[in-house]
């Protein structure tokens, strides 16, 4: 997946979506750097701030090189990455038991194992709940867990959408 944007300083910038050599998904941009001719792919590690003499800049950390893009256009490319590494989660997803007992609250149900992408998430939706054991003063069995399950009865259901191996079910 490519996008190109352009700079604050008004430089075009070619970014890219592409497995990194352990096979996760990553953002690289583009550039060419001062001086030189040949592009150079460099990863992109994440929103950074910097002071200068010029005051407060940010954009894009490439390898050192601040990336001046629109936060919005990185905040985009980021959830699409995050889709594509969470859609590579689906080939061995189950369900989890969780259990937390406490004085007010008890959770005794199913979790997914990993994250999923929005697609997938939508059509399991409406078979989650959301849940936070930090209700409870007191924790009496079990761990705390604050997060998404699968609502009673509705196992079966995920486990077909998500298409969990039959190894892999915790029904039949």
């Amino acid at each position: 997946m490519e996008f190109e944007m352009t700079t604050g300083m008004g430089t075009r910038v070619r970014f890219t979506l592409e497995r990194d050599e352990h096979s996760v998904h990553q953002v690289f941009a583009h550039i060419v750097p001062a001086g030189e001719k040949n592009e150079k792919r460099v990863l992109c590690t994440g929103w950074r701030v910097s002071r200068t003499e010029r005051g407060f800049v940010e954009g894009v950390n490439a390898s050192g090189e601040l990336i001046d893009v629109a936060r919005d256009d990185w905040g985009k490319m980021l959830a699409l990455r995050e889709d594509l590494r969470d859609r590579d989660n689906l080939e061995n997803i189950c369900l989890v038991k969780v259990h937390s007992r406490g004085n007010r609250l008890t959770i005794d149900g199913y979790t997914l194992s990993a994250r999923v992408d929005r697609v997938t998430w939508h059509k399991i939706e409406h078979c989650m709940e959301e849940v936070d054991s930090s209700e409870n003063d007191e924790l009496l069995e079990g761990d705390h867990f604050i997060g998404w399950v699968v609502k009673p009865g509705m196992e079966s259901e995920v486990e077909r959408i998500l298409d969990v191996k039959p190894a892999k079910r915790v029904t039949d």
